[in-house]
């Protein structure tokens, strides 16, 4: 037996290897990648992974609408058992959906709160976490009001210590502006009543709102929620949106939509033509060019949106996994800095691919700001402005002849695709847009072989960068430039080749119009 003095330096040496250890653990630097955005599957085999939450030992709590709580190891492997199987009313877009770990999980309070469905109505559970088992220790919300569709289920803990969900309006548009009904709301517990033994009647902090499925805490500002737009019997189909909460905000509908709301609060951004977003989360570790980031994840836009803000305002939005995985739902920053994503192809919705639903991990370009560093406060970009270049209205005067006024309006039409083809590729890259000049040549307009030519580089450019855009957004490699083999000497200066010259510059600006759209899936407010 050990004398008593060596077994008390042993259990020091112990504690002292595990705090080293936890502190080694949480001082890790975050997972970044050199070789840009890294995306991989995590698990497969899930059913409508509704939300994700990790819990201090790095393992993840992934709750499925049909009532399922599944454990998601560290390592990414799925436990065989569930945590919970809970009876929900799994109709419509009900079921089991939010989940939140108490912040106090390893300070003697192993509580998980749930979002769900029953009996008619919401509830937000909690419920004790042991031996890998979920087990009720209460209800802490009941009473709102539950419907097929709209309602709602992201449940999550703010800096402030209090308890937030987000409701639905159950498709009944008035209640959103109904004093006397929780839906279409944002709501709060203080903090501490959420392990009240009884249900608690919960704080209004903004009303107006539809579907505010994404939740989440911008490092250092406010509370943002993403709430989706009509969809088609509520008005037309659109207008999701991305707002900034403000305490007592009313955030208009189903009296406004839009850019413009008027003397309600108006979204921080907007998306006209509607992606569905579902899910929200910053990317909060330094280490990468995402760092202070807004990541939003859009079900029938079956993409991910990646949000650069000034302060509330969003100033660059660029699309991610386009089609790639599906439709895409749940959203979480995990411990080690990775961004983990839900698919929800088996939603009743989708086109359900071998394998779905699946958990994805992604690994955040590396750059930006190091890790434990603030997050950079994003240069506000200049919009796209065309500087009329004052050569270009004597250019105009001097065109005489009908052919050489039809070279001149190409000349234009593609310099116009040209100018917008630069604007999508900054959209598309999260770069600032600065302003361009409108450049028609000073030069007295002679219809001849060699502004045919010109012309014709012009668009051919624009459209092979056009197609540079497309491929990277399906992570194709790029096409080669195109040769330029034609010469002044094969250009054939008459009515034909003019006609040839008009339709490709005409078909030019289609498709980065129709680019523009695809990209920007309606434009920022």
């Amino acid at each position: 037996m050990l004398p008593r003095l060596a077994r008390r330096l042993l259990v020091v040496l112990a504690v002292g290897g595990l705090l080293t250890a936890a502190a080694g653990a949480a001082s890790a630097a975050p997972v970044r990648s050199a070789a840009g955005m890294q995306v991989s599957t995590i698990t497969t085999g899930l059913q409508v992974p509704w939300d994700i939450a990790f819990m201090p030992d790095g393992r993840a709590l992934v709750t499925e609408r049909p009532g399922r709580v599944r454990i998601v190891g560290a390592d990414g492997r799925l436990a065989p058992t569930p945590a919970a199987t809970l009876a929900v009313s799994a109709s419509g877009e009900g079921g089991l959906l939010g989940v939140a770990v108490d912040p106090q999980f390893a300070a003697g309070a192993p509580f998980v709160y749930l979002y769900l469905t029953t009996g008619g109505q919401v509830q937000v559970q909690r419920h004790r976490f042991a031996g890998d088992r979920l087990t009720l220790d209460g209800v802490v919300v009941s009473g709102i009001p539950a419907g097929d569709v709209h309602t709602s289920g992201r449940v999550r803990f703010g800096p402030d210590g209090a308890l937030y969900l987000g409701t639905g309006d159950t498709g009944d548009g008035d209640l959103a502006q109904s004093p006397s009904s929780l839906a279409g709301k944002i709501l709060r517990l203080p903090p501490g009543a959420h392990r009240n033994p009884a249900p608690v009647m919960p704080q209004v902090v903004a009303i107006g709102l539809r579907h505010p499925q994404g939740m989440a805490w911008q490092p250092g500002g406010p509370l943002f929620v993403t709430d989706h737009g009509a969809s088609g019997f509520d008005g037309p189909s659109g207008d999701d949106e991305l707002d900034a909460i403000t305490p007592g905000g009313n955030y208009g509908w189903p009296l406004v939509r839009g850019a413009n709301h008027g003397p309600y609060a108006a979204p921080a951004a907007l998306w006209t033509q509607t992606i569905a977003p579902a899910g929200l989360a910053f990317v909060t570790q330094g280490g990468s060019t995402w760092t202070g980031n807004a990541l939003v994840t859009g079900l029938a836009g079956q993409q991910l949106r990646r949000l650069t803000l000034s302060g509330t305002r969003v100033i660059a939005d660029e699309p991610l996994l386009v089609r790639a995985h599906g439709r895409l739902r749940a959203i979480a920053e995990a411990p080690d800095g990775s961004i983990w994503v839900g698919t929800s192809n088996r939603d009743g919705r989708g086109s359900p691919r071998s394998g779905d639903d699946r958990l994805l991990r992604i690994v955040p370009p590396a750059g930006g700001p190091p890790a434990g560093a603030p997050a950079p406060t994003p240069t506000r970009p200049r919009r796209t402005i065309c500087v009329p270049d004052p050569r270009a209205r004597a250019a105009r005067g001097l065109a005489r002849t009908v052919l050489e006024r039809r070279l001149l309006k190409s000349q234009r039409v593609a310099q116009r695709a040209l100018r917008s083809i630069r604007t999508v590729e900054a959209r598309a890259q999260g770069a600032p847009l600065r302003g361009v000049r409108c450049r028609t040549t000073p030069d007295p307009v002679r219809f001849s072989a060699r502004q045919l030519l010109i012309s014709q580089r012009i668009t051919q450019a624009v459209i092979h960068r056009t197609a540079v855009v497309r491929a990277r957004l399906a992570d194709r490699p790029p096409p080669a430039a195109p040769r330029r083999t034609l010469t002044v000497k094969d250009i054939v200066a008459g009515p034909r080749q003019m006609r040839i010259n008009e339709r490709i510059a005409i078909a030019a600006l289609k498709r980065v119009r129709a680019l523009d759209a695809r990209i920007s899936g309606g434009e920022l407010a």
